[in-house]
């Protein structure tokens, strides 16, 4: 279990880091030129980029870093007003609030099996 407490997060962190990169990758579909293809990359992976320094944070920091992932979930739900739609926001913001909470999970298991 000790484990499982400790990876699940960072895996879950990289997995939606990875998948918010490859939504990311759709912006050279389109037939926009290519500066506007290059500025909205750079627009869709800037969560990524905050998804992975808070997953940073969160490997030195847990609570700090895990506090910080669940305040990107709430404010990627609250930019993207979604958080009327059900689906939606289960789909987006749920994992990365999860993955916050897991991180948060992790400090104290760590701070209680420490203590033993």
């Amino acid at each position: 279990m000790a484990k499982f407490i400790l990876w699940a997060p960072r895996i879950l962190a990289l997995l939606i880091a990875a998948f918010a990169v490859l939504m990311a990758l759709d912006n050279f579909t389109s037939v926009a030129t290519a500066d506007k293809q290059v500025i909205g990359f750079f627009i869709s992976i800037v969560p990524a980029i905050a998804l992975i320094a808070g997953m940073i944070i969160a490997l030195r920091r847990k609570l700090a870093g895990g506090i910080a992932i669940i305040l990107m979930g709430i404010i990627m739900s609250v930019l993207l007003k979604i958080s009327m739609k059900s689906l939606p926001f289960l789909i987006l913001s749920t994992p990365v609030i999860v993955t916050g909470i897991l991180f948060i999970l992790s400090h104290f298991y760590e701070k209680t099996s420490l203590k033993k």
